[in-house]
């Protein structure tokens, strides 16, 4: 009887350990700091890839000029280099601006819609114009056009509280402002065509009229 006493104890004692490793473990609260940390990166990542850094954009140098104006382009380190603009053409070329007007205005020489890029105001890194928020502010940039961008809502309200007078405004106001400067540059340079033609035919007229008297005098000589 001891025995079999004896057996069911041993017996009862297997049963016990094994029902305590199939308890669950607590959770390691390390684990899961480090669970999350992971998501948010990839969080942060997928945030950060849409505004990131296309490997088709090109840098400015020394020599870089304006395609519509034909004016110095800032590099990045110069107190206007905050402003540059670049538009990506279908065919994967790039061209510089050193002012945003410029950009939109060379759209309407072309005919073409480039995919344009600004600099973010603080960091002067790259980025979509269509994702950037923009101040208009009384500061000086290489064409007077006077707008900022910014990658963020954050610095675009520090900078208006550090600017008085600056708003928040649309590419459509840029646009609108730019074709009033491509219209008055069109209409000179319309004035100056008609005034170089008009010389033109006045300096015809004179040298017609130079040739019949000077062929009046010599016809003139020959009968005497």
């Amino acid at each position: 009887m001891k025995n079999k006493l004896g057996i069911t104890l041993v017996f009862t004692s297997i049963l016990l350990g094994a029902c305590g490793q199939n308890e669950a473990k607590p959770v390691d609260e390390s684990l899961e700091t480090k669970s999350l940390t992971t998501e948010q990166q990839n969080e942060e990542a997928i945030i950060t890839d849409g505004n990131s850094v296309d490997e088709r954009l090109q840098e400015v140098t020394e020599d870089t000029i304006c395609e519509f104006c034909n004016m110095k382009v800032y590099e990045p380190t110069h107190e206007l280099g905050a402003f540059t603009a670049q538009g990506i053409k279908e065919d994967g070329s790039t061209l510089f601006f050193d002012d945003v007007g410029c950009i939109l205005n060379q759209e309407r020489v072309d005919g073409i819609e480039f995919e344009k890029f600004v600099r973010d105001n603080n960091s002067k890194d790259w980025l979509k114009l269509d994702n950037a928020i923009i101040v208009k502010a009384d500061i000086k940039t290489p064409m007077n056009y006077g707008y900022a961008f910014f990658k963020d809502q954050g610095s675009a309200d520090s900078f208006i509280k550090e600017n008085e007078g600056s708003k928040v405004v649309t590419i459509s106001e840029i646009d609108d402002v730019s074709k009033v400067r491509y219209d008055t540059h069109m209409e000179k340079m319309k004035n100056s065509d008609s005034s170089e033609t008009m010389e033109m035919d006045m300096d015809a007229e004179n040298s017609d009229s130079n040739s019949s008297s000077h062929g009046h005098t010599d016809s003139s000589s020959h009968n005497h």
